[in-house]
């Protein structure tokens, strides 16, 4: 749906120049990142899209639980798309699939949790009939 409204130019992704009406979606799993150039009426497109596949597969989409990130923009402008859809303004960095992204360079207090995770896998003891010599 969102590959023919963007060839109908009702919906234009992030950089157009590179791609063809650009990169709206990206997905892994159950996790979906909606990219939008800046364009109200477009991304109330993307609004009416989302509203026709809940209509159309019977699954409901949790605004709540999802944010709007706005590239180079204001707060004004965050929170006038946070409102078209109904969820939050988040902010960098995010975490996907358990890595901090962001934009800018991340700092060492954004890669702790990662740290840690890899620091408690590798205290996990194997038997030693696993472990080839």
């Amino acid at each position: 749906m969102i590959q023919k409204a963007q060839s109908n130019g009702l919906v234009t992704g992030l950089i157009p120049h590179l791609f063809e009406s650009g990169i709206a979606v990206l997905q892994y799993a159950d996790d979906t990142i909606l990219c939008l150039q800046h364009d109200c009426e477009k991304a109330n497109n993307m609004k009416l899209l989302l509203y026709l596949y809940e209509l159309m597969s019977g699954l409901k989409i949790n605004f709540q639980k999802s944010e709007v990130i706005v590239l180079g923009g204001n707060n004004v402008i965050a929170q006038q798309y946070a409102d078209l859809f109904h969820c939050q303004v988040g902010s960098f960095p995010i975490k996907y699939l358990g890595v901090p992204i962001s934009p800018s360079r991340l700092y060492v207090v954004d890669w702790e949790m990662v740290d840690q995770k890899v620091m408690h896998m590798s205290m996990f003891l194997l038997p030693k009939t696993v472990i080839k010599n």
